[in-house]
């Protein structure tokens, strides 16, 4: 069940992707509000998350999941009555802060319960799960959008996020949560005095991060730049845009399983820093694309490359963290991907306005590279105790 909500969160947001810097654009907003309208989610997840994984680690995960799928089905819904990109970027925020809300509790779940040495395998599920639905969202958003308009997509967005809340809310049970709200008092002020990363790994959870907000970066940038490039490349349409953001995401689901699978094997360096650098190869051959299936490719490559370093990073961030502060661990980490997409969605806007959309292509290419060499500072932990688990859940 909590793939399924991961599933349904990234599916209902990747619906109206492919049309939204589209829409915008049609309502008058140049590239550099296009990234800051993008950047409105991001900058409100990174703002809200932190809080919400250490909310989750004292009260519980499942009421904040539903709070955050029922935040965006309400900016879902407003969205049918903006008329302007101000308008847009508030709504953006709106769904940022659901977005906060949701994943660091969603995430602790996954980990609390899995043994150390399954758990790249287990993101490497859920990741490939998440990337169905950054994948399949856009393909139905592009052909949604073409057939029906673009508030179609809206109300898209509105019933998926409305579904996943109500699956959260019946099926998902914290288990013990008589003993765990009877222990509250005593739990709270021994996780307050625990370490956050475990004495010498410091350096590694931040690699782990920086190799994170290189994704947060990519997702940036295609959620902003990458249709106004494919029109701009070949006058593509709608259907189109979306078929390639959709190989980003079916690349990204393929080849998250093995990554994670060869993190529990090798390490975590080894897959983090080389799926980086394919990702990288990817982006590059963005600027020399000239056509549908050139720019279908690389953006694939891109995809595959995200998804192998992904689950390692992932894995990483529960290794090296205090079991009883993994929601606060997963709040940064997700905040890492997030100042990645604000920093990506601005930067990049202001570059193409300045240098042209194939400009910000090749300077995100050399900025990818640069990021991903930081994998080089990861350090595996010297040992994966073979019980780290929190209280069970039942579904």
């Amino acid at each position: 069940m909590l793939y399924a909500l991961a599933f349904l969160a990234t599916l209902g947001y990747g619906i109206m992707i492919p049309t939204l810097s589209v829409h915008a654009h049609a309502l008058g907003a140049d590239h550099a509000a296009i990234g800051i309208i993008i950047s409105a989610f991001a900058a409100a997840q990174l703002l809200t998350q932190i809080p919400m994984g250490r909310l989750s680690d004292r009260i519980g995960r499942v009421y904040l999941v539903v709070l955050g799928f029922g935040l965006m089905a309400l900016a879902a819904t407003l969205y049918h009555f903006a008329t302007s990109p101000g308008q847009f970027m508030v709504l953006q925020a709106l769904a940022g802060v659901g977005a906060g809300c949701l994943w660091p509790p969603l995430m602790a779940m996954l980990t609390d319960n899995v043994d150390p040495a399954g758990r790249g395998r287990m993101m490497g599920i859920f990741n490939t799960v998440f990337f169905l639905g950054v994948g399949i969202g856009p393909l139905a958003g592009g052909f949604i959008a073409g057939a029906f308009g673009h508030d179609a997509v809206f109300t898209a967005w509105t019933g998926v996020a409305l579904l996943g809340a109500l699956l959260c809310f019946v099926a998902i049970k914290e288990s013990a949560k008589e003993k765990r709200t009877a222990a509250a008092t005593a739990l709270v002020s021994a996780a307050e005095h625990a370490p956050l990363i475990k004495p010498g790994l410091w350096s590694t959870f931040a690699a782990g991060c920086v190799i994170r907000a290189r994704g947060g970066v990519c997702t940036s940038f295609n959620n902003a730049l990458l249709p106004l490039y494919a029109i701009a490349l070949f006058d593509a349409t709608p259907a189109m845009i979306g078929s390639i953001m959709f190989i980003h995401g079916i690349g990204m689901a393929f080849f998250n399983i093995p990554g994670g699978m060869m993190s529990d094997r090798v390490g975590r360096r080894l897959p983090a820093l080389a799926g980086s650098l394919v990702a990288t190869a990817g982006v590059l051959w963005y600027s020399a694309a000239s056509g549908y299936w050139a720019l279908f490719a690389a953006v694939g490559l891109a995809g595959a490359g995200n998804a192998f370093s992904t689950p390692a990073v992932a894995a990483l961030t529960a290794d090296v963290c205090d079991p009883r502060r993994r929601g606060e661990a997963f709040g940064y980490f997700l905040t890492s991907f997030n100042l990645g997409m604000v920093l990506g969605s601005l930067v990049f806007g202001f570059v193409s306005d300045r240098l042209g959309l194939w400009g910000a292509v090749f300077v995100w290419g050399v900025t990818s590279l640069a990021l991903s060499l930081f994998g080089l500072l990861i350090r595996e932990p010297s040992t994966r105790p073979a019980a780290e688990l929190a209280p069970p859940l039942r579904a």
